[in-house]
């Protein structure tokens, strides 16, 4: 067993306009969280969330370890945190991610962690993100959590991360429980062209693809920021604007090298536009 060890987690934006709940893609945000021992037993916080995530056993990280079948006592950890929490960009499912591959890693078992990491966030979306890197397709099958990595992903991206928060409960809230078959043939059909599109590289079918009647327009009332930054991207180098994950955020498809620009341009929404890079790798653990 080692007596330290140093693991890290992507952020991630799910769902990707059409692809709800399979789709999702890691991006350069990350938290990171050293493991020693021994020391002084206990946890350490800085950055998102410090104020407010709990500082003991019960912090997701911990029971994410835990459930990998590593023993968290008489251990420290140190949690510095990146990625901003209720933001739609996967801040528990990146914390899950690193705390199931440190677990699995102190413990020295060779299992695979996203069924365990699914089965804690409720949804295989964004840990397949944040575990894999890059754009993830997620399902599930026999009960078990799986996932499969695109090869390309040939888009910039930038995120306008609200300033409010929004709880993912009430953004699932807002969904109605049966929708028009035809609305639900038009997202179908769009899903596979993004993932078809993104493979190929046909830059000129991703806006097309991005077209979302499954959960979108039931959960932009919520989200006005997502009207705002539509209409402020029209003459852009992008392709749309779609949720990130359940929202506050928006993440916006821009053509490749224009990310720094559409941000500058989208000054003055009250929200921080970041350029964010895919991360190309996913959980990292030394």
């Amino acid at each position: 067993m080692p007596d330290r060890l140093a693991v890290t987690a992507p952020a991630s934006s799910a769902n990707l306009g059409p692809g709800y709940d399979c789709l999702a893609v890691a991006l350069e945000l990350r938290n990171a969280v050293v493991v020693s021992a021994p020391g002084d037993a206990g946890v350490s916080l800085e950055g998102e969330g410090a104020a407010s995530l709990p500082a003991d056993h019960s912090n997701l990280f911990v029971r994410a370890f835990a459930a990998a079948g590593a023993d968290p006592s008489r251990l420290a950890f140190a949690m510095r945190n990146g990625i901003p929490l209720a933001r739609g960009l996967g801040s528990s499912a990146a914390t899950i991610a690193a705390g199931v591959a440190a677990g699995l890693a102190w413990a020295g078992r060779d299992a695979d962690p996203l069924p365990i990491a699914a089965a804690m966030e409720g949804h295989p979306d964004n840990v397949a993100a944040a575990l894999l890197g890059g754009v993830t397709v997620a399902w599930a099958a026999g009960g078990e959590a799986r996932a499969l990595r695109l090869t390309a992903c040939p888009v910039d991206f930038v995120c306008v991360v609200a300033a409010d928060e929004l709880e993912t409960a009430r953004a699932r809230a807002a969904l109605p429980a049966q929708v028009a078959h035809a609305d639900a043939a038009h997202t179908a059909g769009r899903a596979a062209l993004l993932v078809a599109a993104l493979e190929a590289g046909r830059a000129d079918a991703i806006a097309d693809a991005l077209d979302d009647r499954l959960h979108e327009p039931f959960r932009a009332p919520l989200v006005p920021l997502l009207a705002e930054v539509r209409a402020r991207i029209r003459g852009l180098a992008a392709y749309g604007a779609t949720l990130s994950g359940a929202g506050p955020s928006v993440l916006v498809w821009c053509e490749p090298g224009s990310g720094p620009e559409v941000a500058a341009r989208l000054d003055g929404l009250g929200a921080r536009a970041v350029p964010l890079a895919v991360a190309e790798r996913g959980v990292t653990v030394s």
